[in-house]
């Protein structure tokens, strides 16, 4: 190529370069200060988050919870589209007028397609909320074929919204019944995932297990993660503590870590104090020695721990 075609070419491309009025150059764009969205809740990570779980999980008390908590310090707009009145009132009977919650119940609003984007967009900019929960998606969401490209852009008329208005919502969404075809990630169960997922920023699924309540999340901008919660009077708690990561996936482990929180034992103590055989304890010590959690000098000593085993 010479150098007339090469001043050509270079010219051409300035000159597309000066008339863009779509989009921007990345050095730009980064160059730009942009806020740091904090998260509002420790459990809820900042942007879209698609919250999955089966009928009955406990989505709904999750997320009122988390409006509960966040409404004593930031103004939130709750889309309670199941409920009626009457059962609004029972649900929320906990709040108070310290908690700035704006909340819109069954009836009183249309849904995507029907009047309701221009509502919600009115709700989003008079109100001014810092969160918005909907509950349910199926409620909100313009009705459609259910196939994928249609599913997907339902759900990218909502996302433009809550962008628009750079707010942080929390969207709840159903969990498909359990199937002997189903993979070991929690996320495929989201109804409609395949088109459902690639939209929010992040995703997380409730489940029940074994007494207890898992929540796995992960999204764009954070790693995966699974918080253990435990249900009692009304309210979800983290479980914390030294056996919290084992607590489900290895109890002997954990029940092991668990009495080496208060004092070093060796095998044969720790057999008596479980009612388990000194083998299968040796055999669960060995697994925690080899990951690092516990430690003995020697084997006539008795175990210590030698980490934080904190979630």
């Amino acid at each position: 190529m010479n150098n007339s075609s090469k001043k050509l070419r270079h010219g051409f491309e300035d000159d597309i370069g000066d008339d863009l009025s779509i989009g921007q150059s990345l050095q730009h764009l980064l160059a730009k200060r942009l806020s740091i969205r904090e998260g509002l809740h420790p459990w809820l990570p900042s942007g879209l988050t698609l919250l999955g779980g089966k009928t009955k999980a406990g989505k709904s008390t999750f997320a009122e919870q988390i409006a509960e908590e966040v409404s004593l310090e930031k103004k939130v707009l709750y889309l309670a589209l199941e409920y009626n009145e009457r059962m609004a009132q029972g649900r929320f009977k906990r709040f108070t007028e310290l908690h700035q919650v704006h909340i819109v119940v069954e009836g009183q609003m249309d849904r995507m397609g029907k009047g309701g984007e221009d509502q919600f967009d009115d709700l989003l900019f008079k109100y001014k909320p810092e969160l918005v929960i909907v509950d349910i998606l199926a409620k909100l969401k313009r009705h459609n074929t259910g196939h994928y490209d249609a599913e997907y852009q339902a759900m990218t008329e909502i996302k433009e919204l809550i962008d628009k208005h750079d707010k942080d919502c929390l969207v709840l969404t159903h969990s498909s019944k359990p199937t002997a075809n189903d993979s070991d990630d929690p996320f495929d169960k989201i109804i409609g995932s395949t088109a459902l997922q690639g939209v929010p920023d992040n995703l997380m699924v409730l489940a029940q297990s074994n007494g207890h309540t898992k929540l796995n999340t992960k999204g764009r901008l954070i790693y995966p993660s699974e918080l253990i919660l435990d249900f009692k009077d009304g309210v979800y708690a983290e479980r914390s503590g030294i056996a919290a990561e084992l607590k489900d996936k290895a109890p002997l482990q954990a029940a092991i870590l668990k009495l080496l929180e208060d004092e070093e034992l060796k095998v044969s103590d720790m057999a008596k104090k479980l009612c388990r055989s000194d083998p299968q304890i040796s055999s669960a010590c060995q697994k925690l020695f080899n990951e690092g959690w516990i430690t003995r000098e020697n084997r006539t000593l008795p175990y210590r721990l030698v980490k934080n085993g904190l979630l």
